[in-house]
């Protein structure tokens, strides 16, 4: 599954949807770079140290999801869910976060996107599940 690429397997859009599919809500130290992934529902899926950055995941729905150490460097995360998602680590610099829902999310040593958002909205959106960038 995926193209064999330097450093493992990359995997497409249609090689998600077909693993989501399967059942299978595993995608630990998965390379899915660039990839569109608008809409998709990940929710309860591992993506421990998955490589997400410069994905479109515009409206995806990360609910209870163990996101840890995750790179979503450069995302476009505008109207994800992330309600109770575990962000410990994750790099979320220069990622697109306005109108995403962060409700009980773990940020502890997540990289933030504080030069495009207010460190104060994506709090808000934490306590509150208010839309980031919309309190």
């Amino acid at each position: 599954m995926g193209k064999e690429k330097e450093g493992g397997l990359t995997l497409t859009r249609k090689e998600v949807l077909e693993h989501l599919g399967d059942g299978k809500k595993d995608f630990e130290n998965a390379d899915i770079r660039k990839a569109n992934l608008m809409k998709i529902d990940f929710s309860g899926c591992i993506l421990k140290n998955a490589n997400l950055s410069y994905s479109n995941l515009k409206d995806a729905n990360f609910t209870n999801c163990d996101m840890q150490g995750v790179s979503l460097w450069n995302a476009n995360l505008e109207g994800a869910n992330f309600t109770n998602a575990n962000l410990e680590d994750a790099d979320l610099d220069y990622a697109k976060l306005r109108g995403a829902i962060l409700l009980n999310a773990n940020l502890r040593r997540a990289s933030l996107p504080t030069e495009l958002i207010p460190r104060e909205d994506i709090f808000a959106s934490v306590e509150t599940g208010c839309k980031v960038g919309q309190h």
